[in-house]
């Protein structure tokens, strides 16, 4: 059942510290997602394979210099309902693009991301982010959607680390919970959920001809310290940054 923003109230903000994770949401109408999708193979995807280039190097903190990315994750029905959750002071520190690319272009590439908690990869202190994964592409199980195991944010579990995992290297055994109760979260274009930085989530390989592409951002508020404050390049999508403790710069095309 999709949650309408005008009507976060606080008994969603409760049901998300509740399970861990809240949504779906509509951030836009498919068609103007359709748009967004043509602008970003256009201006990112594309260029970036043309040269080459690894996904690391194109793949992250697309907010700072594309206006069409950044126009997407400041938009109101993203920004108000996290304001709902986290008040009224919002940084955007990390974005990331997730894309699992059609089985025929994977080039022998495992599109599994294994089950894991985000807090184990970047370890804000105190231990307050909240995510976003917002759907550009028709997302299914069928293309490799996300799933998550409510309630998991609750305990932090030991992660393991894949010396040979290209991405995702760090994960935790299925057999340390149920993994029948995990959810998959299938979107439409335009969708989105919010999740928490401790709520263990994974997705299986994509094995269709249909490229699922979402994009997270990552949220925090300005006491957190994330590392390298100092540093680091963001964007306040609501308020400002009271501490004075990160790098605060303009939105792409304002500088």
């Amino acid at each position: 059942m999709t949650i309408s923003q005008s009507e976060l109230s606080k008994d969603d903000v409760r049901l998300y510290h509740k399970q861990g994770w809240l949504g779906p949401f509509t951030l836009i109408p498919e068609p103007e997602m359709a748009a967004v999708r043509a602008a970003i193979d256009r201006e990112i995807l594309e260029p970036g394979r043309a040269q080459g280039l690894a996904e690391r190097d194109y793949f992250h903190n697309r907010h700072l210099d594309n206006r069409c990315v950044y126009e997407l994750l400041s938009h109101p029905n993203l920004v108000e309902p996290a304001a709902a959750i986290l008040g009224p002071h919002l940084v955007l520190w990390r974005t990331n693009f997730q894309i699992k690319w059609p089985r025929s272009q994977q080039h022998d590439w495992d599109t599994e991301v294994r089950w894991h908690q985000d807090c184990a990869y970047f370890q804000p202190s105190p231990n307050v982010i909240l995510s976003a994964w917002i759907a550009v592409d028709d997302t299914t199980r069928a293309n490799g959607c996300m799933q998550v195991l409510p309630g998991s944010h609750k305990r932090l579990y030991p992660h393991e680390t894949d010396p040979a995992a290209e991405v995702f290297a760090k994960g935790v055994d299925p057999a340390a919970f149920d993994v029948n109760q995990a959810v998959d979260i299938e979107l439409r274009p335009g969708q989105f959920i919010f999740f928490n930085e401790s709520t263990l989530h994974a997705s299986p390989p994509n094995l269709s001809e249909t490229r699922r592409f979402g994009i997270t951002p990552r949220i925090t508020v300005p006491f957190v310290d994330v590392g390298r404050r100092e540093e680091i390049d963001v964007l306040m999508l609501k308020g400002e940054d009271y501490m004075g403790y990160f790098n605060v710069v303009a939105p792409p095309g304002e500088r």
